[in-house]
């Protein structure tokens, strides 16, 4: 080095730091570091938890937002403070037994996670499936003593492997989410294998594998359609297939293959912040972005193909947040309603 030139000569793959520039925090940063600072209060804990929402509503308006874990786990610590949901929490399972739940499509499910993660760059090449399967096994074993008696077999769980991807593969910190969430009456519909033969739920309704997410939910949907999206619903009805069927198939897969990996990151925040309600709401605006589309294969007879089988195309929450809350605040109130009446049984309350 000189006096005239002070900067080291790069010789090597990695560069002095004088070339390197420090990332400036953008707003979004400071503020997700802002309320991940807020003090837990009980006397404030509902402005902070209007606060929250009210941010995350900010976020979801624009097109890029990389925020989502830090603000989810923020709304969810505040939710809990006031939470009056009888759900009690899952686990903890330290070790798994020799004879583990049989699980269907096990390994083929974290292979196409973990291949999904690796394409996005949110898992480093190579990650090995071991992790994610334990994970599984942990969380399904943990729903099972939870449910009115183990069930024969059981499905793949594709929400703990959204939460994983969301986590960066980081299973401690998602198995902490999950326990947490799993106390809130959202994990009942966001999380469909939540509530699968619980002994939260009648046993009557338990026992024939049907979710809330199919006897609530989707019925929701088909209610406001009628109203909000009638050619929508008409193209349906005529085409002999239920919204209820492609509903509840989005929401079981949490929207993989169906929507980008940013848009089912704004979704699952959207729907932690402000609650089941919304899962409803954010499926019509789905239903409604893609109405031209429906209403065309409609006509051609190809609907349950080309509906069950294509991705969504060019949906953007950004551009229907506005939409949705004008659906919230015309229906919003009897889907809370509706939403919340899960035929909880006495058990529940002594349940541990």
């Amino acid at each position: 080095m000189s006096e005239e030139y002070p900067y080291a000569l790069v010789d090597s793959t990695n560069l002095p730091q004088c070339y390197l520039t420090q990332p400036t925090p953008t707003s979004e940063t400071k503020a997700e570091v802002k309320l991940s600072a807020m003090p837990l209060s009980e006397n404030e804990s509902d402005s902070w938890l209007d606060k929250t929402r009210s941010f995350v509503l900010a976020a979801c308006r624009k097109t890029s937002f990389s925020g989502h874990v830090g603000l989810m786990e923020v709304v969810l610590k505040y939710q809990i403070q006031e939470n009056t949901s009888p759900f009690k929490p899952i686990g903890p399972v330290r070790e798994l037994s020799k004879d583990t739940l049989p699980i269907s499509g096990l390994e083929y499910g974290c292979k196409l996670v973990l291949d999904y993660g690796i394409r996005l760059n949110i898992l480093p090449p190579g990650t090995k499936p071991e992790a994610l399967e334990n994970l599984i096994r942990v969380v399904t074993t943990a729903l099972s003593k939870q449910q009115h008696s183990p069930l024969p077999s059981y499905k793949f769980d594709w929400f703990v492997g959204v939460v994983y991807l969301l986590f960066g593969g980081h299973t401690d910190r998602t198995l902490s989410f999950l326990s947490a969430f799993s106390t809130t009456l959202c994990s009942g519909y966001l999380w469909s294998l939540r509530l699968l033969c619980s002994s939260f739920i009648q046993p009557s309704i338990a026992s024939s594998g049907i979710t809330a997410i199919h006897y609530n939910a989707c019925h929701c949907t088909e209610r406001i359609l009628q109203k909000a999206l009638p050619k929508v619903a008409c193209a349906f009805r005529i085409s002999g297939m239920s919204p209820s069927h492609l509903v509840k198939r989005w929401i079981n897969a949490t929207f993989l293959n169906i929507l980008p990996w940013n848009e089912i990151c704004n979704y699952v925040l959207l729907v932690v912040s402000e609650g089941p309600a919304y899962i409803v709401l954010y499926c019509v605006a789905l239903l409604k972005h893609i109405e031209t589309r429906l209403l065309h294969h409609s006509n051609q007879h190809t609907l349950l193909y080309n509906v069950l089988e294509e991705p969504v195309q060019g949906f953007s929450l950004a551009a229907y947040l506005d939409y949705i809350i004008s659906l919230d605040k015309e229906f919003g109130a009897m889907l809370r309603q509706d939403l919340q009446t899960l035929d909880v049984t006495a058990a529940s309350k002594t349940h541990g």
